[in-house]
């Protein structure tokens, strides 16, 4: 199916969509200025925004359609200063790079592990084009900062216990690129995320830019070229990695129980599911192929689904224009459902509110998994989007790759499978530093951990958690007990005021009725290595009908 006239005119609607990915600068309206549009490719630098202890600092070059605006890249120069003075000068290229593709990718490793703490990196590049030459600094973009990439580069391992492993579990790759954005490269997202100390990341490009022709954004492909090609590319990263695992995915568009569209993170499957409501393909046409419980019945049986960004506030032209919504309470109880996302990117009001969310699901007996991601779109150390739709370029420090992770308790190998079912099964904690881990024993002896169902009224309850310099001390771990029907949690144990970065202690429940256990950690900001709090969310142990 071909897109007829997308953005051909102020009538439509796209560039009312908030733009995540890198921002593409080519793309205006018919007859419309642009600001942002060059004769040049979009250029971008990005380095993660922490190193692991031992690691390289990799710098990821990005140009995109140097197909369309060829030119050569002359050179680039680094210049790494701490405190104000440069501790490294590097020239990454000996000689020029021929740009021609519509997208070119390089990864440059610089060691910088005699330093530690924060550094700024500053990457200069030459292009010439035609005979002339521009120097740009960290991107090509007109009215972007530029300023310096900042990374801190750790002293201490991302706080983790054995059979742990940290992932960001919503990310987007170079699969996205249409008129207004594009990712990175799926081996970007691997190599960075090894350096910042990540084991997995889920990748769930859009449903409606999976459809694409792999040659232009503005046609659909019944064949599905681009979604073919996403699954042979995972799986041959994967089998060159025994250490790192990229989940495939899709972030499905489908209508909730009042016919709004919201985003279904599908993971592990391999069949392509449509989604084309809000990609604002059609004007004003805005119903999805399916519904939520469809999707669910369509997902493959070991795919799980998981509700994206649940509660995350939509603006008001996205919900008229774009019939954009939210999931409420009902769509989380379709049969089927493994989990929801709760936190993406920050802790805000669309955090809030699936939280709340979340606890009231979980009292009244509902089995959802929480996870937290960043719906990071390539991202690594700056968010870089449209501003005001040709005019400007919006930058923050938000949903940044692997910036809030999911970890979860793999028993054995790491792979794809181990992952969809620690996932499914609810072995999963939520952190942006602090690690948390869980037991509890029967008095006859039984033992269950994070996402089991232990049958007991009494259990002895242990738990450890660490921390670390760089996310400071513990300073409230809060212990709480949730019975089924009730309308509020107990708090059943609470510490507060500095324990230090490791803490082991274990408790007695006694008089217990079926329903659940969690905890909750936060660490204190003096000290960290960005001035703020941290914090540590454990999905429950189930306590179920007592015997």
């Amino acid at each position: 199916m071909e897109r007829t006239e997308v953005l051909s005119g102020p009538s439509q609607v796209f560039w009312l969509v908030p733009f995540f990915l890198y921002a593409e600068t080519h793309y205006r309206f018919r007859y419309f200025f642009s600001l942002l549009k060059k004769n040049e490719p979009e250029i971008i630098a990005d380095i993660p925004h922490r190193i692991e202890p031992g690691n390289l600092l990799p710098l990821l070059i990005l140009a995109k359609d140097a197909h369309t605006y060829p030119c050569v890249l002359d050179q680039i120069t680094v210049d790494i200063r701490q405190h104000g003075k440069t501790i490294r000068k590097i020239e990454l290229i000996s000689q020029a790079l021929a740009l021609d593709a519509k997208l070119f990718s390089q990864v440059f490793q610089i060691d910088l592990r005699q330093f530690s703490g924060w550094v700024d990196v500053d990457v200069a590049f030459t292009l010439r084009e035609n005979g002339a030459t521009s120097t740009y600094h960290n991107d090509n973009h007109t009215t972007s900062s530029r300023r310096p990439l900042r990374v801190f580069l750790s002293n201490h391992p991302l706080p983790r216990f054995p059979g742990l492993h940290l992932g960001d579990p919503h990310t987007h790759s170079s699969y996205t690129d249409d008129q207004v954005e594009f990712g990175s490269p799926l081996s970007a997202g691997r190599e960075l995320g090894t350096a910042m100390g990540l084991s997995f990341f889920c990748v769930s490009d859009h449903s409606y830019d999976l459809d694409d022709r792999i040659d232009s954004y503005l046609t659909n492909d019944p064949f599905h070229p681009k979604w073919n090609s996403f699954q042979k590319e995972v799986d041959q990263l994967n089998n060159k990695s025994e250490d790192f695992v990229i989940v495939r995915g899709e972030e499905v568009t489908c209508r909730n129980s009042v016919g709004r569209n919201v985003h279904f993170l599908v993971f592990g499957q391999e069949e392509f599911i449509p989604g084309s409501g809000d990609g604002a393909e059609r004007w004003l046409r805005t119903k999805s192929e399916h519904s939520i419980s469809e999707v669910l019945e369509k997902k493959s049986t070991d795919a799980i689904g998981f509700a994206a960004h649940a509660q995350e506030p939509v603006p008001f032209l996205q919900r008229l224009l774009l019939g954009r919504g939210v999931w409420a309470l009902g769509d989380l109880q379709n049969e089927g459902l493994a989990g929801l996302q709760i936190l993406n990117g920050k802790i805000d009001v669309g955090f809030e509110r699936s939280y709340r969310m979340w606890v009231r699901l979980l009292l009244s007996g509902k089995k959802l998994c929480a996870i937290a991601g960043n719906d990071a779109h390539g991202n690594f150390n700056r968010y870089r989007q449209i501003g005001i739709p040709f005019l400007t370029i919006h930058e923050t420090e938000h949903q940044l790759f692997g910036k809030w992770r999911t970890g979860i308790f793999v028993k054995g190998p790491l792979s794809e499978k181990s992952i969809l079912l620690s996932l499914a099964r609810g072995r999963a904690i939520m952190t942006d530093g602090p690690a948390v881990q869980m037991s509890a024993v029967s008095p006859d002896g039984r033992l269950s951990a994070i996402g089991d169902t232990i049958h007991s009224d009494a259990l002895r309850l242990s738990f450890d958690v660490s921390s670390s310099k760089e996310f400071g001390e513990v300073d409230a771990v809060r212990v709480i007990v949730g019975r089924t029907g009730s309308q509020t949690e107990e708090t059943a144990f609470r510490f507060e005021g500095n324990q230090g970065f490791d803490i082991h202690e274990e408790l007695s429940l006694e008089r217990l009725a079926k329903g659940y256990v969690r905890i909750e950690v936060t660490t204190s900001g003096s000290g960290s290595y960005d001035g703020k709090a941290h914090f540590c969310f454990t999905n429950p142990i189930w306590i179920g009908s007592l015997i």
